[in-house]
């Protein structure tokens, strides 16, 4: 950015210049421009204060190391929340699982307790079957000795 340029470098984080200032009765429009090159007039009547906090890079580092603080605090609670929701979710998911493996065991045990009882009655319905067909046939030798 040129030292004359009139609009801030945003990446360069100079504060904008307030339009009061700049053009204000008490300054001579030539107080900016009375030194050899013009610069350190110019941004100081650009900036309204000293220009130390154009020189010094290292007061613009708080205000970025500040914004970097911000976002890495930001960051680090909102990863903190995910991992908590993620957390969550699992115990669900577990809490889940165990519940169903409980319903699917009593499923299994009601399954196999049917299961054999069906053994049974089947077992008990061929006897009686066989029972009635020998009944059956004692009934028609019956009636053909009538």
């Amino acid at each position: 950015m040129l030292d004359n340029d009139p609009i801030p470098d945003i990446e360069t984080n100079i504060m904008k210049w307030d339009w009061s200032e700049l053009f204000s009765p008490s300054q001579s429009t030539g107080s900016a421009r009375s030194s050899g090159t013009g610069s350190d007039e110019a941004k100081q009547s650009l900036t309204g204060g000293s220009t130390s906090s154009l020189k010094d890079p290292k007061q613009r580092v708080p205000t970025i190391d500040e914004r970097k603080l911000r976002r890495m605090i930001s960051n680090r609670a909102s990863a903190r929340r995910s991992r908590m929701r993620k957390r969550n979710y699992l115990e669900n998911l577990t809490n889940e699982v165990k519940q169903l493996q409980i319903q699917n065991q009593e499923l299994n045990n009601r399954l196999k307790s049917l299961s054999d009882l069906n053994h049974c009655l089947r077992i008990d319905n061929n006897r009686v079957r066989f029972e009635c067909s020998i009944l059956q046939q004692e009934v028609l030798d019956m009636r053909q000795l009538l």
